[in-house]
Protein backbone atom coordinates (compact mmCIF):
# COMPACT_ATOMS: atom_id res chain seq x y z
CA UNK A 1 0.00 0.00 0.00
CA UNK A 2 1.26 3.44 -0.87
CA UNK A 3 2.18 5.91 1.86
CA UNK A 4 3.28 9.52 2.07
CA UNK A 5 4.97 11.96 4.41
CA UNK A 6 4.99 15.73 4.72
CA UNK A 7 8.55 17.07 4.72
CA UNK A 8 10.37 20.37 4.83
CA UNK A 9 13.29 21.46 2.65
CA UNK A 10 15.09 24.53 4.03
CA UNK A 11 16.46 27.18 1.71
CA UNK A 12 20.16 27.18 0.94
CA UNK A 13 20.17 30.93 1.62
CA UNK A 14 20.19 31.99 5.29
CA UNK A 15 17.08 33.63 6.76
CA UNK A 16 14.95 32.54 3.81
CA UNK A 17 11.81 30.42 3.77
CA UNK A 18 12.01 26.77 2.86
CA UNK A 19 9.49 24.62 0.98
CA UNK A 20 7.05 22.00 2.20
CA UNK A 21 6.67 18.89 0.05
CA UNK A 22 5.04 15.47 0.08
CA UNK A 23 7.13 12.34 -0.28
CA UNK A 24 4.99 9.58 -1.84
CA UNK A 25 6.22 5.97 -1.54
CA UNK A 26 4.89 2.80 -3.20
CA UNK A 27 6.73 -0.49 -3.67
CA UNK A 28 10.06 1.11 -2.86
CA UNK A 29 9.56 3.80 -5.49
CA UNK A 30 9.61 7.37 -4.20
CA UNK A 31 8.32 10.56 -5.75
CA UNK A 32 8.47 14.14 -4.49
CA UNK A 33 5.51 16.50 -4.85
CA UNK A 34 6.49 20.08 -4.09
CA UNK A 35 3.91 22.54 -2.83
CA UNK A 36 3.86 26.34 -2.99
CA UNK A 37 3.77 26.53 0.82
CA UNK A 38 6.81 28.25 2.29
CA UNK A 39 7.77 28.59 5.95
CA UNK A 40 10.81 29.51 8.02
CA UNK A 41 12.95 26.69 9.50
CA UNK A 42 11.86 27.46 13.08
CA UNK A 43 8.22 27.07 12.00
CA UNK A 44 8.73 23.40 11.20
CA UNK A 45 8.38 20.78 13.94
CA UNK A 46 10.46 17.74 13.02
CA UNK A 47 8.90 15.57 15.72
CA UNK A 48 5.31 16.07 14.59
CA UNK A 49 6.16 16.65 10.91
CA UNK A 50 3.91 19.67 10.92
CA UNK A 51 3.91 23.45 11.35
CA UNK A 52 4.47 25.46 14.49
CA UNK A 53 1.93 28.30 14.62
CA UNK A 54 3.29 31.53 16.12
CA UNK A 55 4.18 35.17 15.53
CA UNK A 56 1.93 38.17 15.01
CA UNK A 57 -1.82 37.67 14.43
CA UNK A 58 -1.25 38.31 10.71
CA UNK A 59 1.50 35.71 10.49
CA UNK A 60 -0.50 33.21 12.54
CA UNK A 61 -3.33 33.62 10.04
CA UNK A 62 -0.92 32.89 7.17
CA UNK A 63 0.40 29.75 8.88
CA UNK A 64 -3.10 28.56 9.78
CA UNK A 65 -4.09 28.99 6.15
CA UNK A 66 -1.13 26.86 5.07
CA UNK A 67 -2.05 24.27 7.71
CA UNK A 68 -5.61 24.18 6.38
CA UNK A 69 -4.35 23.63 2.83
CA UNK A 70 -2.04 20.84 3.98
CA UNK A 71 -4.90 19.11 5.78
CA UNK A 72 -6.96 19.36 2.59
CA UNK A 73 -4.12 17.86 0.52
CA UNK A 74 -3.56 15.11 3.09
CA UNK A 75 -7.24 14.19 3.08
CA UNK A 76 -7.23 13.80 -0.71
CA UNK A 77 -4.00 11.83 -0.83
CA UNK A 78 -5.49 9.37 1.67
CA UNK A 79 -8.69 9.18 -0.40
CA UNK A 80 -6.74 8.53 -3.62
CA UNK A 81 -4.67 5.75 -2.10
CA UNK A 82 -7.73 4.16 -0.47
CA UNK A 83 -9.61 4.25 -3.78
CA UNK A 84 -6.74 2.51 -5.57
CA UNK A 85 -6.49 -0.17 -2.90
CA UNK A 86 -10.23 -0.87 -2.84
CA UNK A 87 -10.30 -1.22 -6.63
CA UNK A 88 -7.73 -4.05 -6.30
CA UNK A 89 -6.00 -2.88 -9.46
CA UNK A 90 -2.31 -2.49 -10.11
CA UNK A 91 -1.11 1.09 -9.74
CA UNK A 92 2.20 2.91 -9.55
CA UNK A 93 3.47 5.75 -7.44
CA UNK A 94 3.25 7.92 -10.56
CA UNK A 95 -0.48 7.15 -10.82
CA UNK A 96 -0.98 8.55 -7.32
CA UNK A 97 1.07 11.67 -8.02
CA UNK A 98 -0.65 12.30 -11.35
CA UNK A 99 -4.14 11.94 -9.87
CA UNK A 100 -3.22 14.16 -6.92
CA UNK A 101 -1.97 16.96 -9.17
CA UNK A 102 -5.33 16.99 -10.96
CA UNK A 103 -7.30 17.41 -7.74
CA UNK A 104 -9.00 20.78 -7.09
CA UNK A 105 -7.16 22.89 -4.54
CA UNK A 106 -8.28 24.53 -1.35
CA UNK A 107 -12.06 24.47 -1.86
CA UNK A 108 -12.80 23.83 1.80
CA UNK A 109 -14.89 25.87 4.18
CA UNK A 110 -12.24 26.31 6.88
CA UNK A 111 -9.58 27.15 4.32
CA UNK A 112 -11.79 29.72 2.60
CA UNK A 113 -12.59 31.47 5.91
CA UNK A 114 -8.91 31.53 6.91
CA UNK A 115 -8.11 33.10 3.56
CA UNK A 116 -10.77 35.78 4.18
CA UNK A 117 -9.33 36.41 7.67
CA UNK A 118 -5.91 36.95 6.15
CA UNK A 119 -7.31 39.39 3.58
CA UNK A 120 -8.98 41.46 6.28
CA UNK A 121 -5.79 41.56 8.35
CA UNK A 122 -3.77 42.72 5.34
CA UNK A 123 -6.05 45.72 4.81
CA UNK A 124 -6.16 46.59 8.50
CA UNK A 125 -9.72 45.37 9.21
CA UNK A 126 -8.70 43.71 12.47
CA UNK A 127 -12.18 43.85 14.00
CA UNK A 128 -13.76 42.04 11.04
CA UNK A 129 -10.91 39.51 11.05
CA UNK A 130 -11.58 38.82 14.72
CA UNK A 131 -15.30 38.32 14.05
CA UNK A 132 -14.48 35.85 11.26
CA UNK A 133 -11.95 34.07 13.49
CA UNK A 134 -14.46 33.70 16.34
CA UNK A 135 -17.12 32.31 14.01
CA UNK A 136 -14.63 29.87 12.50
CA UNK A 137 -13.48 28.70 15.94
CA UNK A 138 -17.09 28.05 16.99
CA UNK A 139 -17.98 26.18 13.80
CA UNK A 140 -14.74 24.17 14.01
CA UNK A 141 -15.69 22.99 17.52
CA UNK A 142 -19.13 22.03 16.22
CA UNK A 143 -17.46 19.95 13.48
CA UNK A 144 -14.92 18.40 15.90
CA UNK A 145 -12.19 19.93 13.75
CA UNK A 146 -13.33 18.19 10.55
CA UNK A 147 -13.26 20.47 7.51
CA UNK A 148 -15.97 20.35 4.87
CA UNK A 149 -16.15 21.27 1.20
CA UNK A 150 -18.02 24.52 0.61
CA UNK A 151 -20.52 22.94 -1.79
CA UNK A 152 -21.17 20.22 0.82
CA UNK A 153 -22.65 22.76 3.24
CA UNK A 154 -26.40 22.35 3.43
CA UNK A 155 -29.47 23.43 5.39
CA UNK A 156 -29.28 20.43 7.72
CA UNK A 157 -25.68 21.24 8.73
CA UNK A 158 -26.56 24.86 9.52
CA UNK A 159 -29.69 23.85 11.44
CA UNK A 160 -27.68 21.34 13.48
CA UNK A 161 -25.06 24.03 14.18
CA UNK A 162 -27.73 26.40 15.55
CA UNK A 163 -29.11 23.59 17.74
CA UNK A 164 -25.57 22.82 18.94
CA UNK A 165 -25.07 26.48 19.92
CA UNK A 166 -28.30 26.51 21.90
CA UNK A 167 -27.39 23.23 23.56
CA UNK A 168 -24.18 24.82 24.81
CA UNK A 169 -26.09 27.71 26.35
CA UNK A 170 -24.98 30.31 23.80
CA UNK A 171 -27.27 33.34 23.99
CA UNK A 172 -29.58 33.97 21.07
CA UNK A 173 -27.87 37.15 19.89
CA UNK A 174 -24.43 35.52 20.10
CA UNK A 175 -25.72 32.56 18.11
CA UNK A 176 -27.23 34.96 15.58
CA UNK A 177 -23.91 36.81 15.29
CA UNK A 178 -22.04 33.57 14.47
CA UNK A 179 -24.67 32.58 11.92
CA UNK A 180 -24.77 36.04 10.28
CA UNK A 181 -21.00 35.99 9.97
CA UNK A 182 -20.99 32.54 8.39
CA UNK A 183 -23.80 33.61 6.07
CA UNK A 184 -21.74 36.61 4.93
CA UNK A 185 -18.76 34.35 4.26
CA UNK A 186 -20.95 31.82 2.45
CA UNK A 187 -22.27 34.55 0.15
CA UNK A 188 -18.67 35.61 -0.58
CA UNK A 189 -17.85 32.01 -1.51
CA UNK A 190 -20.89 31.92 -3.80
CA UNK A 191 -19.78 35.18 -5.43
CA UNK A 192 -16.38 33.60 -6.07
CA UNK A 193 -18.04 30.67 -7.86
CA UNK A 194 -17.10 28.12 -5.18
CA UNK A 195 -20.68 26.95 -4.66
CA UNK A 196 -24.21 27.47 -5.88
CA UNK A 197 -26.39 29.51 -3.53
CA UNK A 198 -28.61 26.95 -1.81
CA UNK A 199 -30.09 29.42 0.72
CA UNK A 200 -28.83 27.22 3.55
CA UNK A 201 -29.41 29.84 6.29
CA UNK A 202 -33.14 30.27 5.63
CA UNK A 203 -34.31 28.30 8.70
CA UNK A 204 -31.97 29.72 11.36
CA UNK A 205 -32.27 32.92 13.39
CA UNK A 206 -30.00 35.71 12.13
CA UNK A 207 -31.86 38.68 13.54
CA UNK A 208 -31.54 40.69 16.75
CA UNK A 209 -33.34 39.54 19.89
CA UNK A 210 -34.34 41.97 22.62
CA UNK A 211 -31.64 42.17 25.28
CA UNK A 212 -31.34 43.40 28.84
CA UNK A 213 -31.22 47.18 29.02
CA UNK A 214 -27.62 48.41 28.89
CA UNK A 215 -28.20 52.09 29.55
CA UNK A 216 -27.83 53.60 33.02
CA UNK A 217 -29.74 56.63 34.26
CA UNK A 218 -28.48 60.18 34.54
CA UNK A 219 -28.62 59.88 38.34
CA UNK A 220 -26.47 56.72 38.23
CA UNK A 221 -23.90 58.48 36.07
CA UNK A 222 -23.73 61.29 38.62
CA UNK A 223 -23.17 58.71 41.37
CA UNK A 224 -20.34 57.11 39.37
CA UNK A 225 -18.78 60.51 38.70
CA UNK A 226 -18.81 61.41 42.42
CA UNK A 227 -17.43 58.12 43.77
CA UNK A 228 -14.48 58.72 46.09
CA UNK A 229 -11.77 56.69 44.37
CA UNK A 230 -8.02 56.81 45.15
CA UNK A 231 -6.10 59.12 42.80
CA UNK A 232 -3.93 57.19 40.39
CA UNK A 233 -5.74 53.90 41.05
CA UNK A 234 -7.02 51.51 38.40
CA UNK A 235 -10.58 52.26 39.56
CA UNK A 236 -10.10 56.01 39.15
CA UNK A 237 -8.65 55.52 35.65
CA UNK A 238 -11.54 53.22 34.73
CA UNK A 239 -14.15 55.70 35.98
CA UNK A 240 -12.46 58.51 33.99
CA UNK A 241 -12.47 56.41 30.80
CA UNK A 242 -16.15 55.59 31.32
CA UNK A 243 -17.05 59.25 31.80
CA UNK A 244 -14.97 60.26 28.80
CA UNK A 245 -16.85 57.69 26.68
CA UNK A 246 -20.06 59.49 27.61
CA UNK A 247 -18.65 63.00 27.11
CA UNK A 248 -17.42 61.99 23.65
CA UNK A 249 -20.92 61.17 22.41
CA UNK A 250 -20.88 57.50 23.39
CA UNK A 251 -17.62 56.84 21.57
CA UNK A 252 -16.68 53.15 21.29
CA UNK A 253 -13.66 52.11 23.33
CA UNK A 254 -11.64 51.08 20.28
CA UNK A 255 -12.11 54.53 18.72
CA UNK A 256 -11.17 56.21 22.00
CA UNK A 257 -8.03 54.07 22.24
CA UNK A 258 -6.78 55.25 18.84
CA UNK A 259 -7.50 58.97 19.32
CA UNK A 260 -4.45 61.10 18.61
CA UNK A 261 -3.42 64.47 19.98
CA UNK A 262 -3.57 65.91 16.48
CA UNK A 263 -7.25 64.95 16.18
CA UNK A 264 -8.17 68.05 18.25
CA UNK A 265 -8.35 71.12 16.03
CA UNK A 266 -10.25 74.42 16.31
CA UNK A 267 -12.30 73.30 19.29
CA UNK A 268 -13.37 70.04 17.68
CA UNK A 269 -12.25 66.44 18.06
CA UNK A 270 -12.38 64.85 14.63
CA UNK A 271 -11.79 61.12 14.09
CA UNK A 272 -12.86 58.22 11.89
CA UNK A 273 -14.69 55.21 13.28
CA UNK A 274 -12.65 52.02 13.13
CA UNK A 275 -15.74 49.97 12.36
CA UNK A 276 -17.10 51.95 9.41
CA UNK A 277 -14.50 54.58 8.50
CA UNK A 278 -17.14 57.29 9.00
CA UNK A 279 -15.79 60.69 10.04
CA UNK A 280 -17.20 62.13 13.28
CA UNK A 281 -16.81 65.48 15.01
CA UNK A 282 -17.20 66.16 18.74
CA UNK A 283 -17.14 69.57 20.35
CA UNK A 284 -14.11 69.66 22.66
CA UNK A 285 -15.23 70.63 26.17
CA UNK A 286 -13.22 71.53 29.32
CA UNK A 287 -14.29 68.33 31.16
CA UNK A 288 -12.73 66.29 28.36
CA UNK A 289 -9.49 68.25 28.56
CA UNK A 290 -9.40 67.78 32.34
CA UNK A 291 -9.35 64.00 31.94
CA UNK A 292 -6.73 64.15 29.20
CA UNK A 293 -4.56 66.44 31.35
CA UNK A 294 -4.79 64.00 34.27
CA UNK A 295 -3.03 61.33 32.22
CA UNK A 296 -0.87 63.53 30.01
CA UNK A 297 2.30 62.40 31.81
CA UNK A 298 1.61 58.83 30.62
CA UNK A 299 1.32 59.81 26.96
CA UNK A 300 4.59 61.74 26.63
CA UNK A 301 6.44 60.53 23.55
CA UNK A 302 3.39 58.90 21.97
CA UNK A 303 0.96 60.38 19.43
CA UNK A 304 -2.04 58.99 21.30
CA UNK A 305 -4.34 61.15 23.39
CA UNK A 306 -4.85 58.57 26.15
CA UNK A 307 -2.59 55.97 27.82
CA UNK A 308 -4.45 53.01 26.33
CA UNK A 309 -1.95 52.37 23.54
CA UNK A 310 1.48 53.28 24.86
CA UNK A 311 3.84 51.63 22.35
CA UNK A 312 4.02 51.70 18.57
CA UNK A 313 5.51 48.28 17.97
CA UNK A 314 2.90 46.44 15.93
CA UNK A 315 0.97 45.32 19.02
CA UNK A 316 -1.42 48.28 19.14
CA UNK A 317 -4.51 46.13 18.69
CA UNK A 318 -3.40 43.76 21.45
CA UNK A 319 -2.71 46.70 23.80
CA UNK A 320 -6.19 48.12 23.22
CA UNK A 321 -7.86 44.72 23.77
CA UNK A 322 -5.94 44.12 27.02
CA UNK A 323 -6.85 47.56 28.33
CA UNK A 324 -10.52 47.15 27.38
CA UNK A 325 -10.58 43.86 29.30
CA UNK A 326 -9.07 45.55 32.38
CA UNK A 327 -11.42 48.53 32.19
CA UNK A 328 -14.50 46.31 31.89
CA UNK A 329 -13.26 44.22 34.84
CA UNK A 330 -12.98 47.32 37.04
CA UNK A 331 -16.24 48.79 35.71
CA UNK A 332 -18.13 45.84 37.18
CA UNK A 333 -16.68 46.76 40.59
CA UNK A 334 -17.63 50.40 40.07
CA UNK A 335 -21.15 49.32 39.11
CA UNK A 336 -21.44 47.43 42.38
CA UNK A 337 -20.18 50.46 44.31
CA UNK A 338 -22.85 52.57 42.60
CA UNK A 339 -25.57 49.98 43.41
CA UNK A 340 -26.35 49.32 39.76
CA UNK A 341 -28.45 46.30 38.85
CA UNK A 342 -26.73 45.62 35.52
CA UNK A 343 -23.10 44.75 34.76
CA UNK A 344 -21.35 48.02 33.88
CA UNK A 345 -19.23 47.96 30.69
CA UNK A 346 -17.78 50.53 28.31
CA UNK A 347 -20.68 49.78 25.98
CA UNK A 348 -23.10 50.99 28.66
CA UNK A 349 -21.63 54.46 28.20
CA UNK A 350 -22.64 54.42 24.52
CA UNK A 351 -26.17 53.24 25.29
CA UNK A 352 -26.50 55.71 28.16
CA UNK A 353 -25.45 58.71 26.06
CA UNK A 354 -28.08 57.87 23.44
CA UNK A 355 -30.83 57.08 25.98
CA UNK A 356 -30.31 60.25 28.01
CA UNK A 357 -30.34 62.45 24.91
CA UNK A 358 -33.53 60.73 23.75
CA UNK A 359 -35.15 61.38 27.15
CA UNK A 360 -34.08 65.02 26.85
CA UNK A 361 -36.14 65.24 23.66
CA UNK A 362 -33.20 65.30 21.24
CA UNK A 363 -34.10 64.47 17.67
CA UNK A 364 -33.32 60.84 16.81
CA UNK A 365 -31.41 61.87 13.70
CA UNK A 366 -29.00 63.94 15.82
CA UNK A 367 -28.42 60.98 18.15
CA UNK A 368 -27.82 58.73 15.14
CA UNK A 369 -25.25 61.13 13.74
CA UNK A 370 -23.51 61.41 17.10
CA UNK A 371 -23.18 57.63 17.35
CA UNK A 372 -21.92 57.34 13.79
CA UNK A 373 -24.64 54.85 12.86
CA UNK A 374 -24.90 53.94 9.20
CA UNK A 375 -27.39 51.09 9.49
CA UNK A 376 -30.29 53.13 10.88
CA UNK A 377 -31.96 53.70 7.54
CA UNK A 378 -34.91 55.50 9.10
CA UNK A 379 -32.64 58.28 10.35
CA UNK A 380 -29.96 58.40 7.69
CA UNK A 381 -32.13 60.45 5.29
CA UNK A 382 -32.05 63.34 7.80
CA UNK A 383 -28.30 63.32 8.44
CA UNK A 384 -27.36 65.57 5.56
CA UNK A 385 -29.39 68.41 7.08
CA UNK A 386 -27.93 68.14 10.59
CA UNK A 387 -25.22 70.64 11.41
CA UNK A 388 -22.30 69.68 13.64
CA UNK A 389 -23.21 72.74 15.69
CA UNK A 390 -26.56 71.16 16.63
CA UNK A 391 -24.78 68.03 17.80
CA UNK A 392 -22.25 70.04 19.83
CA UNK A 393 -25.12 71.89 21.54
CA UNK A 394 -26.94 68.64 22.36
CA UNK A 395 -23.83 67.03 23.80
CA UNK A 396 -22.95 70.17 25.81
CA UNK A 397 -26.47 70.17 27.24
CA UNK A 398 -26.03 66.54 28.36
CA UNK A 399 -22.69 67.26 30.05
CA UNK A 400 -24.17 70.24 31.89
CA UNK A 401 -26.99 68.03 33.18
CA UNK A 402 -24.46 65.56 34.60
CA UNK A 403 -22.76 68.33 36.56
CA UNK A 404 -26.00 70.04 37.61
Amino acid sequence: MASFKLKFRPSTAPDKTGTLYFQVIHRRNTRTVYTNYHIMPDEWDEKTSFLRIGGTPEHQAELQLIASKIQWDTKHLIALITEKELARMEYTVDDIVSAFRKMPKYQTWFCFIRNMILRKLRIGRHGTAKTYRNALASFTRFRDGKDIAIDALDTETINLYEAWLRGRGVKRNSSSCYLRTLRTLYHKAVENGLSADKDIFRHVFTGFAKTTKRAVTLDSIRVIMRLNLPDGSALAFTRDMFMLCIYLQGISFVDMAYLKKTDIRNGLLQYCRKKTGQSLSVGWEPVMQDIVDTYAHLTVGTPYLLPIITKQDGTERRQYERMEHKVNYHLKKIGEMADLHIPLTTYCARHSWASILRDMGTDLSIISKGLGHESLKTTQIYLSSINTEDLVKANRKLISKIFR
